[in-house]
């Protein structure tokens, strides 16, 4: 429809038609006219008409016949009847005939401008809803492509039922549902948590609408098989009704590679530490070694002393003591480099704090770091994995030991201290090594981000994984001397069980 509304009059009378045109002489109008039925058919057939003021008494033919042939060809053309015989049928004849309103001659002026205004913002009402439809048309076009191209699945759920309302090719692929098996699903038909999943979806019931990332969740196929996925859920009203609407991607390979980088990492903490290791063991093993030699002595005689025999007995008991000491180190070996599950215990912290700095007591001091440790004396005891909290603090010895790696200024100092406030411990880590940007410490704890071209970027993850088990926290400072400080903190109180 052009800008310009097209008005077809429809009048016989030369004079009347004069006088309609100059009653409605606007620009925003495009006046024809006719003075037949048949031109006035004619004038239909060949331009876009939007409104036609009929006279009904036609020298050929009725108007009621060409209200008729625009009923049939053009219905969505307004039509307004202007009549000298008054009477009820003829009124109810031309309104059953699709008349939008129906004038009696001779009219006001104002009376026919009034109807005529109304016509028209007829018009321009159906214009805009029909625009509106087909925006809304488009829109629903634009996002039905948008959803269905989507390489993650995504379904939209009802909040209330927990029904699907949706899913899109991506959803049926993954979980091997087509879509008429989706829509007599819910929620929880998919998923390998269903304690979980009702928290979840608990708390985005109360939310306000938005969007938010959900912590891993195990998800089950229609075979019966199950697959972790990161879940992505926003909400939103639609109808009147609150809807959820979630992105879950397949992250088995992620998982995969994560575990696989895990073992990588803490191989490589291994190696960092081999030194330290070889220094626990070599010292017990080279007592065991002299023990050795002094009972080959001793038993040179063919019938030693009583004294030689009780020296020997001493002997013994050191080499026993000597052999523990290395199986204890081996034993923590083989914790540090398998993954478990936190194994909580009534803790004393500092034991782990002092574990972890033995072990890389000399790998430090060979760098030509020096070891500044303040632990916080009759530490209260908490519950914790003391192995998995040693993790903890030998990867943060051992970032700051290598941040301090081309440092110049001899200024090499690693600090180490234990606290308790509020039933709450607290752990620091602090270096004087050049520090960690601001701009890159939201990123610093996210998995294989990493500044070494050979580090994993792994291991802060897995120290905040570690934490976040022991209901804690860890945040990134900087130090007295401008590096980084790691501050760790627990509670003191058994608030979880271990997972």
């Amino acid at each position: 429809m052009s800008d310009k509304y097209t008005i077809l009059i429809v009048e016989d009378d030369p004079g009347f038609s004069s006088y309609l045109k100059r009653l409605l002489r606007r620009k925003d109008l495009n006046l024809v006219t006719a003075n037949s039925g048949r031109l006035a058919i004619q004038c239909l057939n060949e331009n876009t008409v939007d409104l036609v003021l009929q006279d009904i008494g036609l020298p050929d033919i009725d108007g009621y016949q060409v209200m008729d042939h625009i009923r049939r060809k053009f219905p969505e053309t307004i039509v307004i009847v202007m009549t000298g015989e008054v009477s009820v049928e003829s009124a109810v004849k031309a309104l059953r005939k699709g008349a939008y309103d129906y004038l009696r001659k001779p009219f006001e002026s104002t009376e026919l401008l009034n109807t005529v205004n109304n016509a028209l913002d007829r018009l321009r009402l159906k214009q805009q809803h029909k625009e509106a439809e087909q925006k809304l048309r488009d829109s629903e076009e634009k996002y039905h492509q948008l959803f269905e191209s989507e390489s993650d699945a995504i379904m939209v759920i009802d909040a209330e039922t927990l029904c699907f309302d949706e899913a899109n090719k991506a959803a049926q692929v993954l979980y091997g549902y087509s879509r008429e098996e989706f829509l007599n699903l819910a929620l929880e038909d998919i998923s390998a948590e269903k304690d979980k999943t009702r928290m979840v979806v608990a708390k985005v019931r109360k939310g306000s609408q938005g969007s938010r990332i959900v912590p891993c969740r195990y998800f089950r196929k229609k075979d019966d098989t199950t697959f972790p996925g990161e879940l992505s859920v926003a909400t939103f009203t639609s109808g009147g009704r609150k809807k959820i609407i979630g992105a879950v991607r397949d992250i088995t390979e992620a998982k995969q590679l994560e575990h696989q980088l895990l073992i990588k990492n803490k191989m490589n903490s291994l190696g960092r530490v081999a030194a330290g290791i070889a220094h626990e063991i070599r010292n017990p093993l080279t007592g065991i070694n002299t023990y050795l030699y002094t009972i080959e002595d001793l038993c040179e005689s063919d019938r030693p002393d009583p004294q030689d025999m009780e020296v020997i007995r001493q002997i013994l008991t050191q080499i026993q003591v000597a052999s523990n000491k290395i199986e204890s180190v081996i034993k923590r070996v083989m914790d540090f480099s398998k993954p478990g599950a936190p194994k909580m215990v009534r803790t004393n912290i500092n034991e782990s704090l002092e574990e972890a700095i033995m072990l890389s007591s000399v790998t430090m001091r060979k760098s030509g770091i020096k070891f500044e440790k303040s632990l916080a004396p009759n530490l209260p005891q908490c519950y914790a994995d003391p192995h998995l909290i040693e993790q903890v603090v030998l990867n943060l010895i051992t970032n700051a030991a290598r941040a301090m790696e081309k440092s110049t200024n001899g200024n090499k100092r690693v600090e180490i201290k234990s606290s308790a406030e509020n039933n709450t411990l607290r752990i620091q880590v602090a270096d004087a090594g050049p520090g960690v940007p601001i701009e890159l410490r939201e990123k610093i704890f996210d998995p294989f981000f990493t500044t070494k071209e050979d580090g994993s970027g792994i291991g802060l993850n897995i120290a905040q994984r570690i934490v976040a088990d022991h209901n804690g926290s860890i945040s990134l400072g900087s130090s007295r001397w401008g590096g980084a400080e790691f501050k760790i903190e627990l509670p003191i109180e058994r608030r979880i069980d271990a997972r």
